[in-house]
Parts: structure tokens; C-alpha cells; sequence
């Protein structure tokens, strides 16, 4: 675990839930139970306020971060994902992305091909959180409708892309009966038995029983945040895909289901700490309340909403 990857689950599962904002000496001492030091936690933060997802305020001597506009939708997209326990429905259609290997000149016209490099790879993650699978090198699928969205990711990587809607290859018929075909194409554009692995993997570490530790707030909070941080990492492998698009074995609504469990185990002693952390900083007033409804608390697709700073 890395300190600018585990803010982003500390950001995400604690501080965007309850206001938005956290002093830094709450951070640090979070992080610092973690195992990272102030200074880790410091340069992390930096990096963070200069990629857009937090930013720095002063209240007196005290130094505190907020979230960004930028870096609460990042993380209620996340959340939608993370708290989501069920796969959606299929309306039955593929959406196919075609890249081209040029970009789009001033003048409207064509550029040369560019060489391969670090904003391909960029991309291709995004493409990947999205839920994207990469059928060759410049044609990528997905059985969800991705919007403006995609539309925004292509132009952020100034890309000559077409989006192209196609219907299943059930022609017409029930979407929650895919064809041969559909079948194939989830089998060229993701590796599911490596997913499988990983949910199997996720369930043999996080035993169904709550641990002792779940007595002591301090443990109880080390263990959800350690617990959402091995969850958020399926943000990247697993592409949401539709239940009709899922092999009879499919384990990750086990996975999800213990997850949910043990998230919620952990949930009121690791508030009850984070409260006693944030309630020794003696600023003029406090930045942010625990929230009272769980994050799945609206359902299996629960989108936890943003609240005011």
C-alpha cells in the first residue's frame, strides 16, 4: 500500500462521507496508524493538490484538505462502484470504442501517428475503470452506456475516437439470454477466470467471522480501511459486467456480500475513532459529522451522495 493510494481510500471511505474535508493533523495521525509518516503523508498530499483532487485551507494555525469538484466526482463514481453488491442489467448492446492511431491537428486535419507512451497507458487504465475490455489494439468494448463521460476521457487524451452503439447478437431477443457470440466477446475482452482468482483470493483473506480487534475503534478503523483498500482495487480488474454476461461460477457477489459484512462489522468503532482523533484538534469548529446512514444503506446499488463541506 502506498501513501497517495491509501488517501485516496482514507478521502474516499471516511473524510468524503463526512463533510468533505479533514484537518491534515487528523490525515496524519490516520495515515500514521497505517504506517506512513507525516512526511509521507505530506508529500502525498502535495502530489494530490497538484493533480486537482484536493486542496489545501488554513484556519489560523491549523492546516486542513477538501475534496475538489474533480476529486468528489472521482471518488461518488467510485463509491457507486464500491458500494454496488449486484451486477446491473443488460439492455443487450455492446458499445465499441475505435481509437485512432492519429490526433486530431489544430487545423482539423489528421496528424502523423504519435509513438506509444505513458498517456496510452493512462488511458487505457481509464478505459479499464470504466469497464472497457480491449478486443485489439485500438478497438475496446463495453456492455454499459458510458455518455459524456467517454466523451471527456477522449478529448482529455486529445484522441481521434468513434463510439458506435451495436445491438447483441441476439438480435433483438431477451438481453438476459446472451448468445455464443456475446460469450465469446466477454471472453476475448476480459480474463475472467484471473478475476475469479482474485475474488477467490479476496474471500480466503477476509474470513467471514469479525476478527477480535473489531472490539478496539483503533483496530476496528485499521481494518475497514484496510479492508475498502484491497475492495477498491477490483475498481481496476472487475468490469461490472451485466449478470447475463457472467459464467455459472462468478464468485464476485460472494466477494461483495463479504464485504458488505465485514465493512459494516468495522463501520460504528471505526467512526467512534475517527471522532475521538479529529475531536483533540482543537480548531474554532469541527469540519464534518459522521454520517448516519450506511453506505449501502439505499440499496445493493447504493450511491453514497455528496454532502456540504
Amino acid at each position: 500500500m502506498r501513501a497517495r493510494s491509501a488517501l485516496f481510500t482514507l478521502f474516499g471511505d471516511v473524510v468524503r462521507p463526512s463533510g468533505g474535508e479533514a484537518w491534515l493533523t487528523a490525515l496524519t495521525g490516520a495515515m500514521g496508524a497505517l504506517g506512513f509518516t507525516p512526511q509521507a503523508t505530506r508529500t502525498a498530499l502535495h502530489r494530490m493538490t497538484t493533480e486537482g483532487w484536493v486542496e489545501p485551507r488554513r484556519v489560523g494555525r491549523y492546516a486542513a484538505y477538501r475534496l475538489t469538484d474533480r476529486g468528489v466526482d472521482r471518488l461518488e463514481e467510485a463509491a457507486a462502484r464500491i458500494y454496488r453488491l449486484r451486477a446491473a442489467d443488460w439492455d443487450g448492446r455492446w458499445r465499441l470504442l475505435i481509437i485512432s492511431p492519429a490526433l486530431a491537428a489544430g487545423n482539423g486535419d489528421l496528424a502523423a501517428r504519435r509513438p506509444r507512451g505513458p498517456r496510452d497507458h493512462e488511458f487505457a487504465r481509464a478505459l479499464g475503470w470504466m469497464g472497457f475490455g480491449r478486443l485489439s489494439t485500438e478497438v475496446w468494448v463495453s456492455p454499459h452506456e458510458h455518455g459524456d463521460r467517454l466523451s471527456a476521457l477522449v478529448a482529455d487524451h486529445a484522441l481521434v475516437a468513434e463510439s458506435l452503439p451495436l445491438l447483441s447478437t441476439t438480435d433483438g431477443a431477451d438481453p438476459q439470454a446472451p448468445s455464443a457470440e456475446d460469450r465469446r466477446i466477454v471472453a476475448q475482452a476480459w480474463d475472467l477466470g484471473a478475476l475469479r482468482e482474485a475474488h477467490a483470493g479476496f474471500l480466503r483473506a477476509w474470513p467471514v467471522q469479525a476478527p477480535a480487534e473489531q472490539d478496539d475503534p483503533a483496530a476496528a478503523f485499521l481494518h475497514r480501511l484496510r479492508l475498502v483498500h484491497h475492495w477498491r482495487s477490483f475498481l481496476f480488474l472487475d468490469p461490472g459486467l451485466p449478470t447475463a454476461l457472467l459464467p455459472d461460477d462468478w464468485l464476485g457477489g460472494a466477494a461483495a456480500g463479504r464485504f458488505r459484512d465485514l465493512h459494516e462489522t468495522a463501520s460504528e468503532p471505526a467512526w467512534a475513532w475517527w471522532e475521538e482523533l479529529t475531536a483533540t484538534i482543537p480548531a474554532a469548529a469541527p469540519l464534518g459529522t459522521t454520517p448516519q446512514d450506511s453506505p449501502f444503506a439505499r440499496g445493493l446499488d447504493a450511491l453514497a451522495t455528496r454532502q456540504p463541506a
